[in-house]
C-alpha cells in the first residue's frame, strides 16, 4: 500500500471514488464533487496494485478568534474528507491516510488538525477519530426535526 500525493490526473478517479461514497448514503447531506473541485487541494491517495482505494484532503487555514483550543492567527488544517473504498477497510488504511495528512500539517506549521466529521454510524465515527486516532471531542451538533 503506497500513501502519496495525488497527481491531477487521477481527480477524475477521485471523483468517482467520491460518488461511490455519496451512494453509500452513509452520511446526511453530502454531495458528489466533480473532477474540478479537487484542484488547489491537498489530496493524498492510498493506492493498492495501481488503483486507488482511498483518499484525504483538506486545507489551510488561519484562527480568527481565540478558542480554548487555539489563538488567534493560528495556523491550522481543516481535513474536508477522508474515504476507503468498503473492501479496503478495517485494514489501517484510513489510519495511513490520516497520519499521511497529519504529519503534512504538522511539517507546514499547523497548530491543529480538525475536521467536522459526519456519519450515521457515529459510535464507529468517534471510535475511530478519537479512539484509535487521538482527536479531542470539543462538541456536537445536533438537529431534530420538528414536525408542524
Amino acid at each position: 500500500m503506497e500513501i502519496r500525493i495525488a497527481k491531477n490526473i487521477e481527480f477524475k478517479e477521485i471523483s468517482n471514488l467520491n460518488s461511490i461514497f455519496v451512494k453509500e448514503n452513509c452520511c446526511n447531506n453530502i454531495m458528489a464533487d466533480d473532477e474540478e473541485y479537487y484542484f488547489n487541494k491537498k489530496i493524498f491517495v492510498a493506492v493498492e496494485n495501481n488503483m486507488i482505494v482511498g483518499y484525504v484532503y483538506g486545507d489551510f487555514y488561519q484562527e480568527t478568534k481565540a478558542r480554548s483550543y487555539a489563538k488567534i492567527n493560528d495556523k491550522y488544517f481543516e481535513l474536508e474528507e477522508l474515504y476507503v473504498l468498503p473492501e479496503y477497510r478495517n485494514l489501517g488504511v484510513g489510519q495511513k491516510l490520516f497520519k499521511k495528512i497529519e504529519k503534512y500539517a504538522k511539517q507546514n506549521g499547523a497548530k491543529t488538525l480538525r475536521l467536522n466529521a459526519v456519519s450515521k454510524n457515529y459510535k464507529s465515527l468517534l471510535n475511530f477519530y478519537i479512539d484509535i486516532l487521538g482527536m479531542e471531542y470539543i462538541s456536537a451538533y445536533l438537529i431534530k426535526k420538528i414536525d408542524c
